[in-house]
């Protein structure tokens, strides 16, 4: 009797413990490099999974997957908070959302057209480095077609997750690129003409 109460409660401890420690894991934060590689693998496995070469249909559900990953992973406003730079503090929270979710279609368009142009590309992970809030992870792209070049990828915490705010290729910052842009242009326009330039540019059906 004696043994099979010890037997039992032993089992019991085990449950116990083994509950504990997923609840444990299930809790521990993801660093940058380990989000990277997901964001990194998820897309590659869409490209694969709809690949260019295939049927017309492969088309818009690629594009439905990858910006699925673009919108768990980017933190939209925060890049358009940057790319803007001085001029956002100046607009109401209003024409801020409006800026973002323009400037947010562009990157989606960016970001579209160049995964769609990959093939046999390769990523090695370099280094990560976190100071307090924000992170960057380094990364090497290489493929048989073009030559290795770097791609430095900018995030910062938000709670438990790291959201990407910049991308950086070749030590060229996409956010500081646009930043250009958007200040020589708002050098001699206002914000409205700014605006308006970008929804001339944006199909009004990628904003619902």
């Amino acid at each position: 009797m004696k043994n099979k109460i010890s037997r039992f409660s032993c089992i019991i401890a085990c449950i116990i413990v083994a509950v504990f420690v997923a609840e444990v894991a299930q809790g521990v934060a993801r660093s940058p490099m380990d989000i990277m590689k997901e964001v990194v693998e998820n897309v590659f496995h869409t490209l694969h999974t709809y690949p260019v070469g295939g049927p017309p249909e492969n088309l818009a559900k690629r594009r439905e997957e990858i910006k699925k990953i673009i919108d768990s992973h980017f933190d939209a406003r925060e890049m358009s908070k940057r790319a803007l730079g001085k001029y956002w503090k100046d607009i109401s929270d209003e024409k801020q959302d409006e800026f973002t979710q323009l400037f947010y279609w562009r990157l989606y368009n960016f970001y579209i057209m160049r995964l769609e142009a990959y093939s046999d590309e390769k990523v090695v992970y370099d280094k990560e480095l976190t100071k307090g809030n924000v992170a960057a992870v380094y990364t090497q792209v290489s493929s048989k077609r073009y030559p290795e070049f770097d791609i430095e990828y900018r995030l910062k915490q938000q709670g438990d997750d790291w959201k990407i705010y910049d991308v950086v290729i070749e030590g060229v910052s996409l956010v500081a690129n646009y930043r250009s842009q958007f200040n020589s242009f708002l050098s001699s326009k206002s914000f409205p003409e700014l605006l308006k330039a970008l929804h001339e540019k944006t199909p009004q059906d990628s904003l619902q």
